[in-house]
C-alpha cells in the first residue's frame, strides 16, 4: 500500500495563516476554497464574511504541499508532538537562507540554532507564531537517505 502524507493544519483563520506563511516562509498559495453559505449556516458561523473563511486551502513551502482549513468546531491547539521538517538535501545555503530569514523575524522563535547536528547534517529549529515547530535542515538524515 502506498499513500502520500500531507501536513493538514487547522487554524482559527486559515486564510490569514496562509498569508503569514507567504510573508515569512516564502510560501505560495495554490488553492483557497471558502466555506459555502450552507456550511457556515450548519456550523453557526457568520455568512456575511465567507470570502475570509477557509474550507480547504493548499499552499507550498519550499516546494512541499501543506493543506489547511479553518477550525469550525473548536479552537485549535498547538502541539509539540508533530513537527514539519524541510530537508534541502545538499543545498546547505538554501536551508541556511530560509532559517536566517525566519530567525530574524519576531514572528518566529528559534529553539535550536542552525548548525551541525551530525557528521553530514546541519539543522535549525523554529516555532512559528501558530505554535508549529519547523526543522530546517540540509544533508543526510540517515545512512539510507
Amino acid at each position: 500500500m502506498t499513500a502520500q502524507i500531507y501536513p493538514y493544519l487547522t487554524f482559527e483563520n486559515a486564510k490569514e495563516a496562509m498569508d503569514y506563511y507567504v510573508q515569512n516562509f516564502d510560501a505560495e498559495i495554490i488553492y483557497h476554497q471558502p466555506l459555502s453559505k450552507e456550511q457556515a449556516e450548519n456550523w453557526g458561523l457568520d455568512t456575511e464574511t465567507l470570502s475570509s473563511t477557509t474550507f480547504r486551502g493548499v499552499f507550498t513551502v519550499a516546494g512541499q504541499k501543506l493543506i489547511c482549513a479553518d477550525a469550525t468546531m473548536t479552537n485549535p491547539q498547538s502541539s509539540s508532538m508533530v513537527s514539519i521538517m524541510l530537508n534541502f538535501g545538499d543545498d546547505e545555503e538554501e536551508a541556511k537562507q530560509l532559517f536566517d530569514k525566519l530567525a530574524s523575524s519576531d514572528d518566529q522563535r528559534v529553539t535550536v540554532p542552525f548548525g551541525s547536528q551530525t557528521v553530514n547534517n546541519k539543522l535549525g529549529q523554529v516555532v512559528d507564531k501558530y505554535g508549529i515547530t519547523w526543522l530546517i535542515c540540509s544533508g543526510e538524515l540517515t545512512q539510507e537517505d
